[in-house]
């Protein structure tokens, strides 16, 4: 039975892991060939002749400023993604198109991340990747997500309200659950033709380099947190040593498959709680936010006018942005397209934010 529930402890261990490689809630800060996901409506839409291209992507125009958008999903750390990333903002500065770049990180994440010499020369990301270029072509480089300390916070709260809602069926508990879940995933991960398919998360050259992202994302946590890492590791090495000789003697019975199955449906319940409200649908509020600001210095016409010819304006557009602190200050200008490297897993919701509000 220990090594039952040690080994359901190591593989949702790694589910997670996996998922929140997506997602990048807690690090520092080859092309993928495929089918492109892009409103017909949008200016960046291919040409038939184009048609095979990076199904990471999602290109719309945002409505309410007609500026367009570029969302590249990345898997954290991945080479591909990396590749992806510097591949979309190049091209765009060829084609005097690139706006604002805007990472999945926020100031207390990012200052950690140049205090670190080791995981800025070691641990390249693409958000890293992203940041270097922006700065290289002097556009404004945006760190658009939530603060850290207010996801842990938030985290926290939510990991305690679904744990008390599994303790209370007899009062709703199990309900105010399953629609907690069902209403975030509505939210974060929409499904349809204008949004990101599963062939997007499961692309074969993706998958391909991921255990460099399985590598690399948690040494950005022992780098960072080694207390913490420890302890973990300390946790899932123990609860295999003890469960040795317990495998022996241990029948297996239908009583402990029963406890085992129950446990991991409750942790999966537990983890599909705060990962789909906590780590996406909240910050993925956050982070369409910080797009819509940047839009605002690119909407069409903000750098001209017969206004601006007698009351010209030269300052930042945007409300509460947040820049690298080696990044230009954002600025109107015509033409340009705001590019937001992310985790995978916020594209369709963040999308789903921006286009549909």
């Amino acid at each position: 039975m220990v090594r039952s529930r040690s080994a359901t402890f190591l593989g949702a261990a790694i589910q997670a892991s996996y998922l929140l490689s997506f997602c990048h809630p807690f690090a520092p800060t080859h092309s993928l060939r495929s089918r492109q996901h892009v409103d017909v409506s949008s200016p960046l839409a291919p040409s038939p002749s184009s048609s095979s291209l990076n199904n990471q992507i999602l290109d719309f125009v945002e409505p309410t400023t007609g500026v367009p958008v570029k969302l590249v999903g990345a898997m954290h750390y991945n080479p591909s993604s990396i590749k992806l990333a510097e591949d979309s903002i190049n091209d765009l500065a060829a084609k005097g198109q690139l706006g604002s770049v805007i990472i999945e990180s926020c100031a207390i994440r990012w200052n950690a991340t140049l205090e670190n010499q080791m995981v800025k020369d070691a641990l390249m990301s693409e958000m890293k990747a992203a940041h270097d270029l922006g700065i290289e072509y002097g556009v404004p480089v945006v760190l658009g997500d939530q603060l850290i300390n207010v996801t842990v916070s938030e985290l926290k709260t939510g990991a305690k309200e679904a744990v008390l809602d599994l303790l209370q069926p007899w009062n709703g508990g199990w309900g105010r659950l399953v629609d907690s879940i069902s209403l975030a995933r509505k939210e974060a991960v929409p499904f349809g033709e204008q949004y990101l398919g599963l062939e997007s998360f499961f692309d074969p050259k993706l998958l391909g380099t991921s255990p460099v992202s399985f590598i690399k994302y948690p040494l950005s946590y022992a780098v960072k947190s080694p207390v913490f890492t420890a302890v973990v590791g300390a946790l899932i090495l123990l609860g295999g040593a003890d469960s040795s000789d317990a495998y022996f003697t241990d029948t297996g019975s239908t009583t402990d498959l029963v406890e085992s199955l129950v446990l991991s449906i409750l942790e999966t319940a537990i983890f599909a709680r705060i990962f789909l409200r906590e780590l996406l649908a909240d910050r993925n509020v956050v982070l369409a936010e910080s797009i819509l600001e940047q839009c605002r210095n690119y909407e069409a016409g903000s750098s001209g006018g017969w206004l601006e010819q007698f009351f010209p304006t030269t300052g930042d557009r945007s409300t509460g942005a947040v820049y690298a602190p080696d990044s230009v200050v954002g600025k109107p200008e015509d033409g340009k397209t705001v590019v937001a490297i992310l985790g995978l897993a916020h594209c369709n919701g963040i999308k789903k934010l921006l286009v549909d509000k």
